[in-house]
């Protein structure tokens, strides 16, 4: 479901502004399932799909050109909170095609090249125990460098009883942030839209998006970011 906005990300937004962030700039904070092919390229990529969309997110993927389709340190296969944090991560890619340092995470790497305005923090929880420390982290850095973050559900539940999901969305409201409910937007499809998976308890009732799923996601993502958008940059 798209997210409330609360007052707190307009002061984040313009510090991020005095800071020299871009305002045309967002970020994608993701595993496998969150890179452009499958989460918002198409919204640069495919000109049919862009015109049948409503001119109101037409106006928002214009507005964030150069950033739907990008590839980045920090939207990566495998990628959970912990990787983002971690100097060693995808360290030689990231180092050889976006020009990070081997002394900087990939958080701090994207923040760097790219400035973005605000970030969409779409990634699983490999790591449940340490999760939520992680994402502390995360939205620390990004708020200190003047970046509103969208904070993202997940699809999948392997960790059971939802307490990752509603970690997430605990801490949207204890941050003021805007919280993309993608679980909520999967609801009516069959296994959650998730593939069923051998059961071998690795991954209890599916990890990975159907095309249906996929499809949501990138609609419901791009609603997010433009409720988003135009509520922090609004009158």
């Amino acid at each position: 479901m798209l997210p409330i906005v609360p007052e707190n990300p307009r002061p984040i937004y313009f510090f991020g502004q005095s800071l020299g962030n871009d305002p045309h700039a967002f970020s994608v904070l993701g595993d496998c399932q969150s890179e452009p092919d499958l989460f918002l390229g198409i919204y640069e990529t495919n000109p049919q799909v862009i015109a049948a969309l409503p001119l109101q997110l037409q106006e928002t993927v214009a507005w964030f050109s150069g950033s739907l389709n990008r590839p980045s340190p920090t939207s990566r296969g495998g990628a959970t909170t912990g990787a983002l944090l971690w100097m060693d991560w995808n360290a030689e890619w990231n180092q050889t095609h976006f020009g990070c340092s081997l002394d900087e995470t990939p958080l701090q790497c994207e923040l760097r090249i790219h400035k973005p305005s605000f970030a969409i923090i779409h990634v699983g929880s490999h790591y449940d125990d340490r999760n939520e420390k992680y994402m502390r982290i995360i939205l620390d850095q990004l708020i200190a460098a003047g970046v509103v973050p969208i904070l993202g559900s997940k699809a999948d539940d392997l960790e059971g009883n939802e307490h990752v999901n509603a970690q997430y969305a605990e801490l949207a409201v204890e941050y003021s942030i805007p919280f993309w409910n993608f679980w909520a937007t999967l609801d009516s499809l069959p296994n959650r839209g998730l593939f069923p998976t051998p059961d071998d308890g690795r991954f209890p009732g599916g990890l990975y998006l159907t095309d249906e799923a996929a499809a949501i996601q990138r609609l419901s993502g791009l609603q997010a970011l433009d409720v988003v958008r135009r509520a922090v940059m609004g009158p």
